[in-house]
């Protein structure tokens, strides 16, 4: 049997179905909404629209296959778990330690990103101060118990959503509606008058060259089947919570951006440089005349980058216990403390997010280059080995005659073979993508290392029983 099943290494289940959708939603709903779509819009015009509806069902693919998977076997280390059940100790090193190096240069970006965001009411702060701040205050978080992370997370991530929505209901007004004294804007931005040519300015290319783009705004879907082992009912708050997640997702992405592109032409947008003041969020609360529409904003960013972070720190943490309990780390780590939490795993996962946010404040325009090159390949590759592993898990079932999952994705394995192609596509493309071009020399390499470490460690190390063992043992 697993060590998962002893006391000392066991997580406590607290989560709600509520509290798992949010701790999904959090990792893919934050700065790259609220302040980066501009850049996409920039390539793909309006037509980023359709960028995010493509994007949007390819990670629909992938988190139904992880609801698949996670309600048959809701353990530690979610996918990462099952990976070494179905494919072996090698596929779960190699799935659990990509997840967790990846998560830990997300987490070192985003506290970086709210350690700026503070100096725009405190610049005396400083970006390295800030970002110690907000690293302790996600450290604190991760240290207590799964149901203070989940409170946290489920109130930082209601504030973004209830960003997303007034941000929403207020573009609907303005476009179809208007205000006293200013007419509708309607929908001519869509357009211009130019038909699909002022729709997609650079055509279908454009619009897949920001849909590779956009799969990265996405990224952290997958933390709803880590949090699985930690739900009190996972059997039915994990399919419910995938559900929930990516059509908020989906709704949110795709509304939002088409609000941005339809009231102000998205050439205005696309030449913004980044800053608070020209999110296309702060544009539309000034329209409506809301005090202080910027520090409004600056407060929602805020909110959003340390929920990700949190949410981001969470997953590392639980990959990396999950690793030590399959033998395939120090066992140390898989320890607990008496209120469920993996304490000395979030402190390891807290070192790795130490090194990238000092290489994110100190280096930023080569050591931590590469470490985003990592991230952005390490991204597409989680999502890969999601779609291979589903395939396996379900020959797997069907050759031993195991009983089908209770949340099966329509279509069988076929929507996870077509995303494989599109995905093998999208790391075709990455080389061809200005800001992206650096994943590819970053991120092989760092496969390539990671692959000959499993390869020496899961030959020397006896790991424990996979979830697949402990389910044939019990029949």
């Amino acid at each position: 049997m697993s060590s998962t099943s002893t006391d000392e290494t066991r997580l406590q289940r607290g989560l709600t179905s509520a509290q798992v959708s949010m701790i999904g939603l959090s990792g893919a709903l934050g700065t790259g909404l609220f302040l980066g779509s501009g850049s996409m819009i920039g390539v793909a015009g309006p037509g980023v629209i359709l960028s995010y509806t493509l994007t949007g069902l390819l990670s629909l693919v992938v988190v139904w296959a992880l609801a698949e998977m996670t309600v048959v076997h809701p353990v530690a280390g979610g996918f990462g778990a099952v990976a070494h059940g179905y494919l072996g100790p090698l596929g779960g090193w190699l799935m659990r330690w990509n997840a967790a190096i990846v998560l830990c240069i997300a987490v070192g970006a985003e506290v970086v990103a709210t350690g700026t965001y503070l100096t725009w009411w405190w610049p005396q702060l400083g970006v390295g101060l800030g970002t110690v701040l907000s690293s302790v205050v996600i450290i604190l978080i991760n240290m207590a118990t799964v149901k203070a992370y989940g409170h946290s997370e489920y109130w930082f991530s209601i504030i973004k959503v209830a960003m997303v929505v007034l941000f929403i209901a207020l573009g609907v007004v303005l476009i179809f509606f208007g205000l006293p004294g200013t007419a509708a804007i309607g929908t001519g931005n869509l357009t211009q008058g130019k038909g699909w040519a002022g729709f997609a300015p650079a055509g279908l290319g454009g619009i897949l060259t920001a849909a590779v783009m956009g799969i990265f705004s996405f990224g952290g879907v997958e933390s709803v089947s880590v949090a699985a082992a930690e739900s009190a009912n996972p059997g039915r708050d994990v399919p419910r919570a995938a559900r929930a997640m990516i059509l908020r997702l989906v709704l949110f992405y795709i509304g939002a951006v088409a609000i941005v592109v339809t009231l102000q032409p998205w050439q205005k947008t696309a030449a913004g440089s980044g800053g608070v003041t020209e999110s296309p969020f702060v544009t539309v609360l000034s329209l409506v005349n809301v005090p202080h529409a910027a520090d409004v904003m600056n407060f929602v960013l805020i909110t959003a980058a340390l929920s990700s972070a949190n949410g981001c720190l969470y997953g590392s943490a639980r990959m990396l216990h999950s690793l030590a309990s399959d033998g395939l780390a120090p066992r140390v780590f898989a320890r607990t403390s008496r209120q469920g939490a993996p304490r000395l795993a979030v402190t390891l996962a807290t070192l790795g997010m130490v090194v990238a946010s000092v290489l994110a404040i100190t280096r930023p325009d080569d050591a931590f280059m590469a470490l985003f090159g990592i991230l952005v390949f390490g991204t597409l590759f989680t999502w890969l080995m999601v779609c291979v592993l589903f395939i396996v898990f379900r020959r797997t079932r069907a050759r031993l005659g195991l009983p089908d999952s209770p949340a099966r994705m329509i279509g069988g394995v076929g929507p996870a073979a077509l995303a494989l192609v599109v995905i093998v596509a999208c790391f075709v493309k990455l080389a061809s993508i200005k800001g992206l071009s650096i994943a590819l020399p970053a991120g092989l390499p760092y496969v390539a290392v990671l692959l000959a470490l499993g390869l020496v460690v899961t030959r020397r190390v006896r790991s424990a029983g996979s979830v697949l063992d402990d389910e044939l043992a019990s029949r």
